[in-house]
């Protein structure tokens, strides 16, 4: 009898949301630009997975759509007790990208509006998830020949401060994990102090305790996250030899402060 491939796909999903951290009376932004926007990116298959005749069940169309498609026919026969169920399903997103797709167009598209409304101060915030082994570190992190969205996004942030010259700016970084319930501070590893997240008026949401660097570049803030992710939990899995256990927060403050014009040096903004 042949064999029975089960065919493998797998995306990831990539939410960012622009929240005011100032007095939306006073802001030209539209009520679009403070909603939640979610994409999917679909990610090639592994060379294990095609070594294996594994096939792709998901397709991505008109640049937010995606098409999941019944594998029964490409598992080497046809499950007659679901016939009378429809065999094909389609997702509408904000955004969807195929495994063609690079980072920089997942950041162009839904990224970039939140540095944008950080400088404006907005606190914004992109996160990713899925299944192990579905690329979120790769979107999120990327490699040096192509970097992912977050390093994408702390370029634009700092060229976006040096062009400005109404405020002067300065930037604090942060950078903690999530593992099994426990909050662990990257950027000081010695510290084995399970850290607390609160909320008060003052600081908004924030962990107590984490330790915050005051950075000048984007380089040394890259410099930082890849010093703290070496401290990461990691572990091997089926998909994945070096699979992130764990859910890694990068936060950058910016502070800003108005240099000129009537009340100069008065006028502040804080955005995360």
């Amino acid at each position: 009898s042949k064999p029975r491939t089960r065919p493998r796909s797998s995306a990831s999903r990539a939410c960012v949301r622009a929240a005011p951290a100032i007095d939306e009376a006073s802001s030209p932004r539209g009520p679009d630009d403070h909603r939640l926007m979610v994409g999917v990116r679909v990610r090639p298959l592994s060379a294990a997975e095609s070594a294996r005749g594994a096939v792709d069940c998901l397709s991505v169309t008109e640049g937010n759509k995606v098409f999941a498609r019944d594998p029964d026919e490409k598992m080497g026969g046809r499950d007659y007790l679901r016939l009378q169920q429809f065999n094909d399903h389609a997702y509408q997103f904000d955004a969807a990208f195929g495994p063609e797709s690079g980072s920089s167009e997942v950041y162009a598209r839904l990224v970039r509006r939140v540095v944008t409304a950080v400088i404006d101060g907005y606190n914004g915030a992109c996160f990713a998830y899925g299944a192990t082994g579905s690329g979120k570190t790769h979107t999120m992190l990327g490699q040096p020949q192509e970097p992912g969205v977050m390093p994408e996004a702390v370029e634009e942030l700092m060229a976006a401060a040096l062009r400005d010259d109404d405020f002067d700016y300065k930037f604090g970084v942060s950078y903690v994990e999530i593992y099994n319930e426990k909050v662990k501070d990257l950027l000081n590893p010695d510290s084995q102090a399970d850290l607390e997240v609160r909320e008060d008026a003052k600081h908004g949401t924030h962990i107590q305790g984490a330790v915050e660097l005051a950075v000048g570049s984007a380089a040394e803030i890259m410099e930082h996250m890849q010093r703290g992710s070496v401290y990461r939990t990691t572990e091997a899995t089926n998909c994945n030899e070096v699979s992130s256990r764990s859910h890694a927060v990068l936060q950058v403050t910016v502070k800003a402060v108005q240099r000129y014009g009537e009340g100069g040096g008065s006028k502040r903004r804080l955005a995360k």
